[in-house]
């Protein structure tokens, strides 16, 4: 398939002589619903060729930040089947996920520390970090992901709707990685949930998603204001099996958390709240 915008329109502030794939991702009512990825490809001068669209795939269920880093993952993978064809000299990834573009060179790290982070925290999305390595120490060619603002360029505008329209395919792929579990209505709608800041206090939480790991659960809640009588933020800190299986969906607890705001756990349920 190949693009509208044709590459001699683009003016590249990378390598001139390498191929250059712009890619995006999208969720629909983020997170749980369908989802969607596309690639296009922008030639070397010296080939003189249009963009190519070199991918367009939707997901039944999913997130935004799987879909971003499927993305890089799709780039990858064409571009470890068709680079040396090219005689490209190198690759350059963009994307405007700075979730993927930020987190990306801690990724080998984090897999030799069993898929935690420094404070010992589980990396959400391993399995796809896990196959994102195993596609880019495959390729031969050196290969870069530069953040590049979404929506800006022509370009960057036609991934974006690609990316969009993949997700309303009427055929679609399953995201194994993917648990999507049980989601109960938020009291703040808006927005996604924030790491906790642990400081081994006690509060009254409501929970409206679990989401189960190999070894806890990430927990996300909306967080209650004793002093403002409301529900203030949407949170997210981890529990044991043992904790979580006392906490359920939509109802209200009083609860203590350890002091670790970087890895905040709820370690223990003083009672529930009933109203």
């Amino acid at each position: 398939m190949t693009a509208k915008t044709k590459s001699s329109t683009i003016v590249s502030m990378y390598n001139p002589y390498g191929l250059i794939i712009y890619v995006d991702g999208s969720a629909f009512k983020n997170p749980g619903h369908k989802g969607g990825v596309a690639g296009i490809v922008e030639f070397p001068e010296s080939l003189n060729r249009e963009l190519e669209t070199i991918f367009e795939i939707g997901f039944t269920e999913t997130t935004s930040g799987r879909m971003e880093l499927r993305a890089c993952i799709e780039a990858l993978k064409w571009a470890r089947k068709n680079a040396r064809t090219l005689k490209a000299s190198s690759i350059i990834i963009v994307s405007d996920s700075q979730y993927v573009c930020l987190q990306h060179n801690n990724a080998p790290y984090w897999k030799k520390a069993g898929w935690r982070n420094r404070d010992n925290r589980p990396i959400e999305n391993h399995d796809l970090w896990n196959e994102f390595l195993a596609v880019k120490n495959k390729i031969g060619i050196r290969t870069e992901i530069k953040w590049a603002k979404g929506k800006v360029s022509a370009i960057a505008k036609e991934v974006d709707k690609k990316a969009k329209q993949s997700a309303h395919n009427i055929i679609k792929k399953d995201d194994f990685g993917y648990r999507p579990g049980k989601v109960y209505r938020t009291k703040i709608p808006k927005g996604s949930a924030s790491i906790f800041s642990a400081k081994g206090n006690e509060e009254i939480i409501r929970i409206y998603r679990k989401d189960l790991k190999r070894k806890e659960c990430k927990i996300s809640f909306d967080l209650y204001s004793e002093k403002e009588k409301n529900y203030v933020s949407k949170e997210f800190a981890y529990a044991s099996p043992e904790i979580e299986n006392q906490l359920h969906r939509s109802h209200s607890y009083r609860v203590k958390f350890n002091n670790s705001p970087k890895y905040p756990i709820i370690e223990k349920v003083i009672d529930e709240i009933k109203k």
